[in-house]
């Protein structure tokens, strides 16, 4: 099973560290890794500091609206699940106020289509899984060359 966590990155931070995604992933890694009170603390701060928070409510509304047509999503117990039977994939993702967390297994499928809908709505969604240590914009945000 893939887990993915997608952080909402203020847009002015997300221009500026566009190209260098590796010092984002470092910085949530650490956190998430952090075995001291103090150090935790002081990650969870600088975590704040360049996240917007999810207003669920809304997301969770869009999702529906983008996913109802397809016969094997459903929306439950504040969770959102899409099966893809052809390819044998199911995802499921939930929406919290600091993140979004997505759960897939089988093939890419059905995170693929969770990816595109959430994508659609801003340029600044940062995904990271953790356990592959794969990372990076769900919409690649474009560097602006200054002459």
């Amino acid at each position: 099973m893939r887990h993915y966590e997608m952080y909402f990155i203020k847009q002015d931070v997300a221009s500026e560290y566009a190209g260098k995604e590796t010092l984002l992933y470092h910085l949530f890694s650490e956190r998430k890794r952090a075995l001291f009170v103090e150090e935790k603390s002081l990650l969870d701060k600088q975590v704040s500091f360049i996240t917007e928070p999810v207003c669920e409510e809304d997301l969770n509304k869009y999702i529906v609206n983008e996913l109802g047509g397809f016969r094997t999503y459903e929306f439950r117990n504040d969770g959102h699940r899409l099966s893809i039977k052809q390819s044998q994939s199911d995802a499921s993702l939930f929406v919290r106020r600091e993140k979004l967390n997505l759960y897939s297994s089988g093939s890419n499928d059905a995170e693929t289509v969770f990816f595109e809908v959430i994508r659609k709505l801003t340029p600044s969604f940062f995904a990271i899984d953790f356990q592959s240590g794969r990372y990076g914009w769900l919409n690649p945000i474009k560097q602006q060359k200054l002459v």
